[in-house]
């Protein structure tokens, strides 16, 4: 197993063996922190499901601190679950239906102790919940179209829902001319929470044929890895930033550093034992025409050479914006 057969591992969403040790430690960072499923750690899963007719699901909440709004069906992971099958859970109890996943649009990581991931994909079954069938998970289920959806936005529990909504409508719509990046997690178990970096260089050039991807030595080559920061200040660009002076020293100046977005995730879901998770994220050193990789400054990195010329467009589609946003 090679470094370009790991990468279109990921891509393909399939289990990718992690390296042993994790490259970077910082000072923030409290190794002796082992996530577990509400208990410590706060994984919310949420679905953007649509009807025929291009309208979206919601639910009306039943919580007193929210009853009577509407948001997306969702809710936080319960020990033992998968983000798929927690996902599928609370549609089903929230809205009366069941559904089948296609991929994964978006996550976001508020802190390391709260991460939201969101899928879509296609009701199978079941029955909307109505009123008549209220209870403590939710009072009703229905499907908004665009203008329903403005004409309630004061009764909507949160606006984050809207950018959540467009990129379930940009995935279906890229969808039909088969851009779209079918990703689910990898079920993968995992003790700390870990960031996994595929750096490459880019340019805008469309002639240009070379692509490198940033690659740690130490006991042999593997994609370089980081523990999501567990400050006050947590944050995956601060692991990003961690590797970048691991293996330059300082920030490269004749690059610039841009994070592209998310291309997988790996987690199990392990009840009362560890329940970690690895974020395999997507870095670009934005490079001018004709200007090669910086160098290393270290000698436990070094760039490598892409050769397959899949491999390299799916890599590029991605920092063009192909690719699983982190919101």
């Amino acid at each position: 197993m090679g470094i370009e057969s790991d990468i279109s591992s990921i891509l393909h969403g399939d289990p990718t063996l992690l390296h042993k040790d994790i490259d970077v430690l910082t000072e923030a960072d409290i190794t002796k922190f082992v996530p577990k499923t509400k208990y410590n750690m706060c994984y919310i899963c949420a679905a953007i499901l649509f009807d025929d007719n291009g309208d979206v699901l919601l639910i009306q909440e039943a919580k007193v601190s929210c009853r009577g709004t509407w948001y997306l069906p969702a809710g936080r992971l319960e020990p033992g679950e998968t983000l798929i099958d927690g996902t599928k859970r609370e549609v089903k109890e929230e809205a009366g239906l069941e559904c089948e996943l296609k991929a994964l649009i978006g996550v976001e990581i508020l802190s390391h102790t709260w991460m939201r991931f969101t899928f879509t994909g296609k009701v199978t079954g079941g029955k909307l919940k109505t009123l008549k069938e209220q209870d403590e998970e939710s009072m009703q289920a229905k499907y908004f179209s665009k203008e329903e959806l403005l004409a309630s936005s004061t009764n909507i529990r949160h606006n984050d829902i809207y950018r959540l909504i467009e990129l379930g409508r940009k995935f279906w719509a890229t969808d039909l001319s088969g851009n779209s990046l079918h990703t689910l997690p990898a079920i993968v178990p995992h003790k700390h929470l870990i960031h996994r970096v595929i750096i490459i260089d880019h340019s805008n050039n469309s002639e240009k044929t070379k692509m490198h991807v940033l690659v740690n030595l130490k006991n042999g080559p593997h994609i370089p890895t980081a523990l999501i920061n567990h400050g006050r200040e947590a944050s995956i660009a601060l692991s990003v930033y961690a590797i970048i002076r691991d293996a330059f020293t300082k920030n490269p100046s004749s690059a610039s550093i841009r994070m592209c977005g998310i291309l997988g995730v790996e987690h199990r879901g392990t009840g009362e034992q560890e329940d970690g998770i690895c974020i395999t994220s997507l870095v670009s050193l934005d490079l001018s025409d004709g200007i090669e990789p910086p160098s290393v400054t270290s000698s436990n990195y070094k760039w490598c050479l892409i050769n397959e010329i899949d491999l390299q467009k799916k890599l590029s589609d991605g920092a063009k914006g192909k690719i699983i946003p982190l919101l």
